[in-house]
């Protein structure tokens, strides 16, 4: 792929990023249009207007065990993400990528492999190891062995791929 051929892609995924943020509804819409269905649903098939509001009421109580679970292994995630050896580990890894693409595409890798031993780790640690390659391209120095493709740092793929 050319440079022209990279300029134009990054403008159209930009634009269609925009074009996304402005048009398409919050995940709060598809919630409630899921909970109204849902409800329409259960009145069609015969329930009771006061039967389905009682158990959308015991339903969501019954999640509050789930979910307290669930935040527990993401607190436990973070804890072990962000002890010092981990830390020392996440920027030991972040000087492997040498290019834009291929940051994201060892970020995507890595936090894969994190995620086979837990998947609240996995999502702290693939967003402190972006973190850590982000603070390793703005200390690429412009006579840097790794210096990109493009002729800069993992800053110019990073505004490529981030909008605003």
């Amino acid at each position: 792929m050319n440079a022209t051929n990279e300029g134009r892609m990054a403008r159209l995924a930009l634009r269609s990023a925009a074009w996304s943020e402005r048009w398409y509804p919050d995940a709060w819409v598809f919630a409630a249009l899921g909970v109204v269905i849902v409800a329409l649903a259960a009145l069609a098939f015969g329930s009771t207007p006061v039967a389905t509001m009682n158990a959308f009421g015991d339903g969501f109580w019954s999640l509050i065990p789930f979910t307290m679970q669930m935040a527990f292994v993401v607190i436990g995630g973070y804890v072990v993400a962000t002890a010092p050896i981990v830390a020392r580990f996440i920027d030991l890894l972040a000087r492997v990528p040498k290019s834009g693409r291929g940051a994201i595409c060892y970020v995507a890798l890595v936090s894969m492999l994190a995620s086979l031993l837990s998947w609240g780790f996995s999502l702290v640690f693939g967003g402190l190891l972006v973190r850590a390659l982000v603070a390793a391209a703005r200390s690429v120095d412009d006579n840097d062995p790794r210096r990109l493709d493009h002729g800069g740092d993992l800053r110019p793929a990073w505004d490529e791929i981030t909008p605003g």
